[in-house]
């Protein structure tokens, strides 16, 4: 038996069904500009734009948010909301949903996109032959088989989603999964355009080639410039999309990046530079907008190899960073101090932090001095390390202060500069010795950002293996009762903070400066996704 998802669904999640985009409820008197074309920051240069690919919060997964649409997307709340799919329904026990797509849906060349596109794109995504790295969310989303099928244990065939007919879409889950719904919103999740796949290969999504079924497609991607996007007019809420262009620009400069807002070149900057924030928001406040995210800024040890394969050396960095001056003096946009990987920020669950959370930084300096003597360090023989960090004066200067925090327990760093794509390579490698890094959720549930340090998971890169961690993580998914799961949660970081395989510093709230005249910036997401078909300038 299944029952119809109107309002809601087992309690997973509120929505609302007869959503309309922004652009077709603008606020009274509103005079739309003549020239609807935006151009933002990016942050970096995009690796690949096909949506099986990219991962959540990257440069690539920013162009990808505008091109491609799942079954479910979100409004300015970051509430979920109807994408591709019009309906859907839920079996009594959560375990297997229906959703039904809405009627007359084509890719940007016209054809129709049918319930077999997204099987097509899930099975193509999860199958590890592929080489992709993004296929643990369906393991994650608890679709049946996609365990067995990560592991070679099993075909992609048989992965938990069919199409019943062109229009209806099946997925079964091995067991009820709260978070279910909010991670159709992730890129992953998307279908693709099969016939067009299989015609190209890996070439399918170069401009030439791609078919896109999101409010914009792909016109021009010039490397290490910029990637332009127009507006799709077959996609089904075109009428109510606004901006008609996107130029995204990889830089990966802050400053670059102001000097170009400065002269009215960029309309919305992917972060503010730390010196101009103060500046900014002293003078021109109506132009920063901040987000909440459900993520935190870390560093991250490569406990593989020495000398942070051993924990007292992790334990003793950790103590000695003064995260208080961190984001009072340095960052000093409001992020806040994190002494855990989980963010504050989800109901109803209170993070696990270390013990010397509650101590003063001297004491810390103290106890961190007598870790890493007993790790055999010393001014005749003192610990030295690269600290890896990509291309950004923001990451820059947190390195050098950090860095000299650790000159109190006569550590030597060297710092390393890379730009993104090697920075990238050499993490995914394991090609580091400590690194900048962060934790991002896509559902707001401790998982989000615990399930990343489970032992073998693709995105684990400290190389941390801990199988009490992995059990408790394992019992949790499987406990229905909210306060009986976050308890096992909150056993779980607790051994993570423990262990310190990374260095959590500060969560994230992303900055960034906005033209006035821009309108429609979400009010609350904390994944940080902005769609341009749901902003639009005024006069």
């Amino acid at each position: 038996m299944t029952k119809k998802l109107h309002l809601s669904v087992l309690a997973l999640a509120t929505l609302n069904l007869s959503y309309n985009a922004i652009a077709a409820n603008l606020p009274t008197n509103t005079t739309l500009a003549s020239e609807q074309h935006l151009v933002r920051g990016n942050g970096a240069e995009p690796s690949s734009l096909d949506p099986s690919f990219v991962n959540s919060g990257m440069p690539d997964d920013i162009i990808a948010n505008d091109m491609f649409e799942g079954l479910l997307i979100e409004n300015g709340q970051g509430e979920l909301i109807p994408g591709q799919a019009i309906s859907w329904s839920a079996s009594d026990d959560a375990t297997q949903f229906t959703f039904t797509l809405r009627d007359d849906l084509v890719w940007s060349n016209g054809d129709p996109v049918l319930a077999s596109d997204f099987v097509f794109a899930w099975q193509r995504a999860v199958n590890p032959q592929t080489g992709n790295n993004t296929g643990h969310y369906f393991v994650t989303a608890n679709l049946v088989n996609a365990e067995a099928i990560q592991k070679n244990e099993k075909p992609v065939n048989t992965l938990g989603v069919k199409a019943l007919d062109t229009k209806t879409v099946q997925v079964t889950l091995t067991k009820p999964t709260p978070y279910f719904l909010n991670m159709m919103t992730i890129k992953t999740f998307s279908p693709l355009p099969a016939s067009v796949v299989k015609q190209h290969g890996d070439t399918w999504s170069r401009a030439e080639n791609i078919v896109t079924n999101g409010a914009y497609k792909l016109t021009k991607w010039l490397p290490n410039e910029y990637v332009e996007v127009q507006r799709n007019k077959q996609y089904w809420d075109n009428k109510n999309t606004v901006i008609n262009k996107v130029t995204y620009l990889g830089l990966e400069s802050q400053i670059a990046e102001w000097n170009r807002y400065q002269s009215g070149e960029i309309d919305m900057t992917n972060r503010v530079q730390l010196e101009y924030y103060q500046s900014m928001i002293s003078k021109h406040p109506e132009q920063i907008k901040s987000q909440a995210l459900l993520g935190s800024y870390l560093y991250s040890f490569n406990t593989r190899k020495a000398p942070f394969d051993n924990l007292q050396v992790r334990q003793a960095l950790s103590m000695a960073v003064d995260r208080d001056i961190l984001v009072n003096k340095i960052t000093a946009q409001g992020e806040p101090a994190a002494y855990s990987i989980v963010p504050q920020t989800i109901a109803n669950y209170t993070t696990s932090e270390p013990d010397f959370a509650s101590e003063s930084q001297q004491q810390r300096i103290k106890q961190a001095k007598v870790l890493l003597a007993t790790a055999g360090y010393s001014k005749q023989n003192p610990l030295t390390f690269t600290l890896t960090y990509n291309t950004s004066e923001n990451h820059k200067k947190i390195a050098l202060v950090i860095a000299s925090m650790w000159k109190k327990l006569g550590v030597n760093v060297v710092l390393e500069n890379m730009e993104w794509k090697s920075y990238v390579s050499s993490k995914n490698l394991g090609d580091f010795q400590l690194a900048r890094s962060w934790a991002f959720g896509d559902y707001a549930e401790p998982s989000a950002l615990l399930a990343a340090f489970t032992c073998g998971n693709p995105v684990n890169e400290s190389g941390f293996c801990e199988p009490k961690f992995d059990a408790l993580m394992a019992s949790a998914s499987n406990t229905a009762d909210e306060v009986q799961r976050y308890a096992l949660y909150q056993q779980a970081e607790a051994i993570l903070s423990q262990s310190a395989p990374v260095i959590p510093l500060y969560n994230y709230t992303q900055t960034r400066m906005v033209r006035d005249t821009l309108k429609g910036f979400p009010e609350n997401n904390p994944r940080g996704n902005i769609y341009a078909k749901d902003m639009y300038f005024i006069q």
